[in-house]
């Protein structure tokens, strides 16, 4: 079961003309019943990229479109996922710069996922992640 970053949402919602296409594979096998996760920080990092792009009307479409997603688990976000944040950015030496993904691969570890569907290179900094793309 992969985790499901922001820009596989962003690439679908705005069909993305690079990346748009394989998005919109990885959002099917989802909507057919393939089991994955995301968080409510993956959720409000897609919600504060339509409001920064003024797509404020796509929001409410975006969260319709996730509660219908039966097979995707939407986890929350906790405190303890921002120390244990920490704690990797401590023992791993990564850069504040990619606090976010961080963040994103200390959910992963609490739910024993090691797969994420995202474009983001930054994963792969993390060794206990294996990015799908």
């Amino acid at each position: 079961m992969p985790f499901v970053d922001s820009n596989i949402f962003v690439y679908h919602l705005t069909a993305d003309p690079l990346y748009g296409k394989t998005a919109r594979k990885i959002i099917e096998r989802i909507e057919n019943g393939e089991e994955s996760y995301t968080s409510t920080l993956v959720i409000a990092q897609v919600c504060g990229y339509l409001k920064w792009k003024k797509k404020h009307d796509v929001i409410p479409l975006f969260l319709s479109f996730l509660k219908g997603l039966t097979s995707l688990q939407k986890i929350e976000t906790s405190i303890l996922d921002f120390e244990e944040a920490r704690n990797l950015q401590k023992q791993q030496n990564l850069p504040w710069t990619i606090w976010d993904d961080i963040v994103v691969s200390a959910q992963m570890k609490r739910i024993n996922i090691k797969e994420i569907y995202s474009n983001d290179k930054d994963f792969d900094k993390m060794p206990w992640v294996k990015r799908l793309f």
